[in-house]
């Protein structure tokens, strides 16, 4: 474990610090979020926004705060990206040594910025750091979730880790799950330019930087809340309704685990002949879907046994894959 960094401590040597957010139809929150960077103890060398055309009031709010805040680099797109590559295209023009990922409609505590730059300035080994978050709710109202056993991070991560803690998190960890916000990343220069070398839009852009800089023991976990994370009806856009829904949930983990092995599989080609675990990983995510779609019981039964499907899954959610296999078709 690494040593955690004196959040007393000034930054240690000269680094440019930008923060890269990505905007679209944002103005009831982004004001709030805007004010929270701006209030930051150790200020920040540039906010790099890209607009990906909104309709709505978000560009005369960034406009407004552009009279008083000249760190601010406003860039509009031509045509709607859509919010992998909107967020690709932000951290491509930043030019700080440390890149924060920001969120529209989050709000950041005062000395995130200067808490998560002295890690990484007394930390070399670190390329990504990951924060802890607080949520809120749409009227900025906080609220906390019931920890469950053997988890932390508000149960995004399936491990324990103490409170304060400066925890390494394994690249075969991330090889099943994305368990951080890009909202609460700060990435080094080094590993924006793997991003950006290596995108790919099968995996969310905080993914697949998880993976890079897990790849090299690079992707650190503090678990200290340092934003607040808001959750209301936008974070839900593209998850299907109605019976579609139970259907989508089931499949889902598999088919991002899919992706990731996939994607290490055209990033570290020579190197993925020897991850022997990254090859049957595909084989059985691809037998799982196919089993999932079919409905196929006894097959589900049988992979309850295969290491990997404890790594996608509860044991709770191998049951209720089970359960959905015995629902007739158009009842889910």
């Amino acid at each position: 474990m690494a040593a955690a960094a004196d959040p007393g401590l000034e930054r240690e040597e000269a680094s440019m610090i930008s923060v890269a957010m990505a905007v679209y139809n944002g103005e009831m929150y982004l004001q709030e979020q805007l004010d929270s960077i701006f209030s930051q103890t150790d200020p920040v060398d540039e906010i790099v926004i890209v607009d990906d055309c909104s309709s709505d009031g978000t560009m005369d709010i960034i406009q407004d705060c552009l009279k008083t805040h000249p760190e601010i680099r406003l860039y509009r797109n031509d045509v709607n990206l859509g919010y992998k590559k909107n967020f690709r295209k932000a951290v491509s023009l930043c030019r700080g040594d440390i890149i924060f990922l920001c969120d529209q409609d989050d709000r950041w505590f005062p000395d995130k910025v200067k808490i998560m730059t002295n890690i990484l300035m007394q930390n070399p080994d670190i390329e990504v750091l990951s924060s802890s978050f607080e949520f809120m709710d749409s009227q900025s109202e906080v609220y906390a979730v019931k920890l469950r056993k053997g988890m932390s991070n508000n149960n995004m991560y399936l491990k324990p880790v103490e409170r304060g803690e400066l925890h390494n998190v394994s690249f075969r960890e991330f090889c099943s799950h994305n368990y951080f916000q890009g909202c609460s990343l700060a990435v080094r220069k080094e590993t924006a330019g793997e991003f950006l070398s290596n995108w790919t839009d099968r995996l969310p852009h905080d993914w697949l930087i998880a993976l890079l800089a897990s790849h090299d023991h690079g992707f650190w976990f503090l678990n200290i809340p340092l934003f607040f994370y808001r959750t209301h009806t936008g974070n839900t856009i593209g998850v299907p309704r109605g019976r579609k829904h139970e259907e989508w949930v089931r499949l889902k983990f598999a088919q991002d685990m899919l992706a990731a092995a996939e994607t290490i599989q055209k990033i570290w080609p020579e190197e993925y002949e020897n991850i022997l675990f990254c090859k049957e990983r595909i084989e059985f995510c691809r037998a799982h879907i196919e089993a999932l779609k079919k409905r196929q019981f006894m097959k589900l039964l049988v992979q309850n046994l295969n290491p990997f499907y404890r790594e996608l899954k509860t044991g709770r959610a191998r049951v209720m894959d089970l359960l959905f296999c015995l629902i007739p078709r158009g009842k889910t």
